[in-house]
């Protein structure tokens, strides 16, 4: 009983309940060995009679309920120390002891009582020893697994032995020397009494002990158990979900606030009753059904998981919610224990979000066909401005005019440049754009880039180089052209923002993938440029637009195509050092396709009969006078309608078809010309789709309806050519430069060409002869008959590099084509090198001799440029020029003059860079290229020391 009221003690939390626990245990494990000792004293039998003093026999108690109540202290403790173990044992032990031997002298008898001295320590010994081994034995025994029954019979044995083997151990001790009896004054207690006074009393203390600790335990029970339902009863009721309990019948036993909130009923209304009154039809008549099938099956469509239904409130007003139901088995029938959280704020924000999803899909629409109608609309009449101001360009034009269709001309192309970039932006955006993926050679892709910009490079003396690693296969499967889109884009930039130095596209294998490096010696872009470089409409500052002109729409679309390819896209720069930007592709090993266009043209096309459809006349007018011009007959029609008429009545080699036409639409023809031709067994003739509207669903659009090929307005001629080639399947012929056409004088020398760039033939033929009469000098070549080892190659590469760029600005189309090709052969001359080296030369001697058949000589040319200008009036017109620009004013008449004096002067370069900055608005930085000229005048005038 002692043992059991030290584990009540320990695990009680109330420090009152503990003490009672600690007292009552003291008191059963007290009376429990003082009990013991006089029973076992009634046991012994002396021969004599034996009485006991109350007052002494009373005191014996004393000792063994502060024995008890200090063993029974330690054992309600968690943990004790070994020096706190030995200290309890040795006082219990002592506590049993003087109990025993203060029992023993309440006795009265006429014999005396002696003791053994060493049976007497030996007893001590004894109830030390075994105290302290039953106090560890209950401490050690706690970690191991055993039934706390079985722990506490074990243990209380121990204490048992420990109180018995002292009480024994005290009574061998005990010596009695006999005499003659006498009668003891004082209140003696007899035997008999003492043994029913002491089975009364052991069972009384049992008996209280029992049930103080079992009040003192039910107590303790009983606040927990209160304090755990207010605690759940508080939770309940403060949770924001609502909680309803309901019974194996459907009726309703306890709802929370919340609840109450969410249906508009107070509890007191609802308990009770079925909850099927919180329901709307159909669920309110099938709910007692629901019920009897899961108690009667088991199986359960809601219990256990969660699901959204819609709830009834007290008006009647109906209420989406989300219910979870839950399963708790009582005794009896089980409960059922629905969660509900209101979500009609969930389903309203759901609900504007689909609304603002439909309205920004169809915004997006909208979008995309205003973009599409506004492709249209722009192009129609750039198709015209452009293409009539490229034929005034090659006509007769005095330089006013020539200088003003030019910027008419530049002006259109850098509109359509700027539609192209937004149209492209936009379809990005909206993930409009589709990839092919087609065998192509990423060397001729490269190649033709590089040719392309060439001349941008030489008009600012920059050296543009391509460097296609050793070792990289040349065919690949791509879109080859958004590669040609994004290099283009990133080569125009580097040579844009380079003033002096290089531009470098180097390709190389970079492990599975094929790396692109666009290197440049320009201006460079800051950290914080350098960070916002892929953002749309991003310059580096205000200046880098106004100097450069752009929308910064060309790095972000060049970057969103690399990831559409599943490429990567980084960029490094220093400002004044210049920048790299590093593309890497995973692009897949190709083969050789079956027809590719050559990089610089194709070859010159068949004559062809050809059917033009097209509602506006002056995009009639003008095909009609480009193709004819080529060589090809044309027939116009002007509708759908017509066009199928025409078709029908002649034979065609190609139709070139206006998408966007009324009455029958270019789609629609199409459509009913290749179902006629099906009937009649014809073979299909090649149908090129001509629209202003650049969007991939227009081209899919055109594939669908039977068109072969697509072609943008505004037209530009080399792609349209390229683009009939590839549908007629024309395999390209020998190199040839665009635009060269037929008869030696065209081939020789393309004087369209060199007047947009001289003004007159009288100046573009007097740069001519200075440019033959230096070449030998400016730009040495190796000498016939030399042998490979002794030609400086490096040497060579420059003089064939200059040779290019000088005769491409004076209209040398053949000459510039046959340097191209012998600089690609400096790396590691191929056979026939040398008499390709020779051919140049001829050509540069048929260059001569064209302009003496012409009756063009050295002399005329002097005479035709007159007397040179005076430096001083060149000074006076800079001067004023410069002013002028300051202020933002172009004075023409001095302009005119200063570039007429260049281009006499062999400053081609000069006066096409400064043309350039004016044309672009870029006035400051023309100012700055006005005083480097007045600063190298002013010192040709100073003397000389």
């Amino acid at each position: 009983m002692a043992l059991q009221t030290s584990y009540v003690a320990r695990h009680t939390t109330q420090q009152m309940h503990r003490q009672v626990a600690i007292a009552t245990g003291a008191i059963a494990l007290g009376g429990g060995i003082w009990t013991m000792h006089f029973i076992g004293m009634l046991a012994f039998d002396l021969c004599l009679s034996v009485d006991y003093s109350l007052g002494i026999t009373a005191l014996s108690v004393v000792p063994a309920l502060a024995a008890s109540w200090v063993a029974l202290n330690m054992l309600s403790r968690a943990n004790i120390s070994m020096l706190q173990l030995l200290a309890g044992g040795v006082l219990v032990g002592a506590g049993i002891g003087t109990m025993h031997y203060t029992g023993m002298a309440a006795m009265r008898m006429s014999a005396v009582l002696r003791y053994d001295p060493w049976y007497f320590a030996l007893s001590i010994v004894v109830a030390v020893v075994l105290a302290t081994i039953s106090l560890g034995v209950r401490f050690k025994l706690r970690g191991i697994k055993m039934c706390r029954i079985t722990r506490l019979i074990i243990s209380g044995t121990i204490m048992g032995l420990a109180i018995c083997g002292m009480h024994y151990t005290g009574m061998s001790a005990a010596r009695f020397i006999g005499a003659a009896e006498t009668q003891h004054s004082g209140i003696l207690i007899s035997t008999t009494f003492a043994s029913l006074a002491l089975s009364m009393f052991t069972i009384t203390v049992t008996v209280l002990v029992t049930a103080a600790n079992g009040m003192m335990r039910y107590n303790e029970t009983f606040q927990m158990m209160k304090e755990s339902e207010s605690r759940i009863r508080a939770i309940v009721e403060t949770a924001v979900d609502g909680i309803i309990t309901i019974d194996s019948k459907g009726k309703v036993q306890a709802m929370n606030r919340s609840a109450e909130r969410l249906f508009g009923w107070s509890a007191d209304e609802v308990l009770g009753k079925n909850i099927k009154m919180l329901m709307p039809e159909p669920h309110q008549s099938s709910h007692d059904g629901y019920l009897k099938n899961f108690l009667s099956t088991g199986f359960a469509k809601i219990i256990g998981q969660g699901r959204e239904v819609t709830a009834l409130h007290k008006s009647g007003k109906l209420i989406p919610v989300r219910l979870a139901v839950g399963q708790v088995d009582m005794p009896g029938a089980p409960l059922f224990v629905g969660f509900l959280t209101d979500i009609s704020e969930r389903r309203a924000l759901e609900a504007s979000l689909r609304e603002a999803a439909e309205k920004a899909e169809q915004a997006a629409a909208a979008k995309t066909t205003f973009l599409a109608n506004m492709s249209h609309e722009i192009r129609t009449p750039m198709n015209a401005v452009i293409g009539f101001s490229e034929l005034l360009l090659k006509g007769d034009l005095n330089p006013t005019q020539r200088a003003h269709m030019t910027t008419v001309h530049q002006s259109a192309r850098s509109l359509l440049g700027l539609l192209n970039d937004i149209l492209d932006t936009t379809k990005l955006e909206k993930g409009g754009v589709t990839l092919e993926s087609i065998d192509f050679s990423l060397r001729e892709v490269a190649q033709q880039i590089v040719t392309s910009l060439r001349l941008n490079a030489e008009k600012k003396k920059l050296n543009l180089v391509l460097d296609y690693a050793e070792g990289l296969p040349e065919y690949f499967k791509g879109d080859p052209l958004r590669i040609q889109q994004v290099l283009t884009n990133l080569l125009g930039n580097a040579i844009k923002f380079t003033q002096q130095g290089m531009v470098r596209l180097h390709l190389y294998q970079d492990g599975e993938r094929v790396g692109i490096e666009v290197w440049d010696t320009g201006i460079g872009m800051t950290p914080e440029q350098l960070s916002r470089i892929f953002d749309p409409f991003s310059q580096a500052d205000a200046s880098i637009s106004r100097r450069f002109g752009g929308t910064g729409l060309g790095t972000t679309i060049a970057s969103q195509l690399i990831e559409l390819m599943d490429g990567t896209m980084t960029a490094e720069s220093e400002l004044g050092k210049g920048s790299v930007f590093r593309l890497s592709l995973p692009l897949k090993p190709g083969e050789k396709p079956s027809f590719q266009a050559n990089a610089l043209g194709i070859g010159k096309l068949p004559a062809l009969n050809v059917l033009i459809a097209d509602d506006v006349p002056q995009n009639v007018e003008l095909l009609t006078l480009l193709l004819e011009e080529a060589g090809h007959t044309v027939t116009a029609a002007s509708d759908g309608t017509q066009v199928i008429d025409l078709f029908f009545a002649g034979r065609y080699d190609l139709v070139l078809m206006d998408v966007h036409m009324p009455n029958v639409d270019g789609l629609e023809a199409t459509r009913r010309i290749r179902v006629e031709e099906e009937k009649l067994g014809r073979e299909k003739t090649p149908i090129i789709a001509l629209t202003a509207s650049v969007m991939e669903s227009d081209r899919k659009a055109a594939q669908a309806a039977g068109m072969n090929g697509f072609a943008s307005k505004p037209f530009d001629i080399p792609k349209l050519r390229a683009e009939i080639a590839r549908v007629l399947k024309v395999a390209p012929g020998e190199p040839i430069m665009a635009d060269i056409q037929d008869g030696q004088e065209k081939t020789v020398i393309d004087w369209v060409r060199g007047e947009q760039l001289w003004r007159t033939r009288e100046r573009m033929a007097e740069a001519i002869f200075r440019f033959l009469a230096d070449v030998e000098k400016r730009h040495p070549l190796p000498l016939p008959g030399a042998a490979a080892d002794t030609v400086d190659w490096v040497q060579a590469a420059k003089s064939l590099h200059g040779i290019r760029g000088a005769s491409a600005n004076l209209g040398l189309l053949a000459v510039a084509n046959l340097s191209g090709i012998l600089e690609q052969g400096t790396d590691g001359p191929a056979d026939g090198w040398f008499e390709q080296l020779q051919e140049l030369r001829t050509q540069l001697a048929l260059v001569k001799s064209t302009l003496q058949e012409q009756e063009w000589s050295s002399s005329q040319m002097t005479a035709a440029a007159g007397t040179p200008a005076d430096l001083a009036d060149i000074a006076v017109s800079l001067e004023k020029l410069s002013k002028r620009l300051r202020h933002g004013e172009l004075d023409e008449e001095n302009f005119d003059k200063i570039s007429n004096w260049l281009l006499e002067n062999g400053e081609v370069g000069v006066r096409n860079s400064i043309h350039d900055a004016i044309e672009s608005f870029d006035f400051e930085s023309a100012g700055e290229q006005l005083g480097k000229l007045m600063e190298s005048l002013k010192a040709e005038q100073s003397p000389s020391v």
